[in-house]
């Protein structure tokens, strides 16, 4: 009967021993899914942070076709809470990029309520030349700064009318 209770003894030992280490590693999967979540989460609340719009009179944007490399000037304004970075920044007319855009910006970053101005260049607008009173589809994509190791991108399209 002595026996009996050694054995039970060493089962009991034998199953906390156990428990306590699938316990133990548990909590620390538990930790890092929460850690991951949370990271989610702050990745989902700094791209609703960004923001880009149009600005100026989308009937009346910039077209110069009197150069060798027609041009299209327009204005967009950072309307998020975080920098955008001007160097990183693509746009699209009427679904085509063109082969340069400029972006320039009066200070040393593109903060919140901040104006970029865009110049996009193509020498096939030569060819098939923007005139004053054509309807163009501007699309632009622009990379936030990295902030707190995070990173997001804005965007906005609009319908505009050169002149």
């Amino acid at each position: 009967m002595a026996d009996g209770g050694a054995s039970t003894f060493i089962m009991l030992i034998t199953g906390l021993l156990i428990s306590s280490s699938v316990s133990a590693l548990l909590i620390t999967e538990w930790s890092a899914m929460a850690r991951t979540a949370q990271k989610n989460q702050q990745g989902i609340t700094f791209t609703g942070e960004l923001g880009l719009d149009f600005a100026g009179d989308p009937m009346m944007v910039d077209v110069d076709t009197s150069g060798s490399t027609p041009s299209i000037t327009f204005y967009l304004q950072n309307t998020g809470i975080h920098p955008l970075d001007e160097q990183l920044i693509a746009v699209l007319v009427n679904g085509q990029a063109p082969t340069n855009t400029t972006a320039t910006i009066t200070g040393p970053t593109w903060d919140s309520n901040e104006l970029a101005e865009i110049v996009i260049e193509d020498s096939s607008y030569g060819t098939t030349p923007f005139a004053a009173g054509d309807d163009v589809k501007l699309y632009a994509i622009v990379t936030s700064e990295v902030v707190g190791g995070m990173s997001s991108s804005a965007s906005m399209n609009v319908e505009v009318r050169l002149s």
